[in-house]
């Protein structure tokens, strides 16, 4: 994998951990798991922001990690981390990197992630902040 297509560990908001508009996402983080762990960006065009908190899937036998969304129900029973940081896709990346957290404490308002989901992630503490 060359630099030019590698992307980077790249984030919106680095020292408050903000989306949208300054939602804080995590109110605490007790794990990260590889810090530099390769998303495929190929989906993604360059300018496109993966918001933080958004649910993961990886596997500890490889460098690489899938983002799932909310609307591919197949795939939510993989999800097992969420990233840690807004993650920005640099001009020609194929991949980008991120962090993902496996235990802390997270608003749950400020991501996309279903009811279902959150029992999958024991050690992940969600706090909704409203009804």
């Amino acid at each position: 994998m060359d630099k030019l297509n590698s992307g980077t560990f790249n984030t919106i908001a680095n020292a408050s951990k903000t989306i949208g508009g300054g939602v804080q996402v995590w109110a605490r983080v007790d794990k990260k798991v590889h810090f530099g762990r390769a998303i495929n960006v190929g989906s993604y065009k360059a300018g496109d922001v993966i918001p933080a908190g958004s649910m993961v899937h990886f596997d500890n036998e490889s460098d690489y990690a899938t983002i799932v969304k909310a609307s591919e129900s197949e795939a939510l029973s993989t999800v097992n981390g969420l990233t840690f940081n807004d993650v920005c896709i640099p001009e020609g990346a194929v991949f980008a990197s991120v962090a993902i957290v496996t235990s802390g404490k997270i608003w749950a308002d400020a991501t996309d992630v279903p009811k279902s989901v959150e029992a999958q992630l024991p050690n992940i503490e969600f706090i909704r902040a409203r009804n």
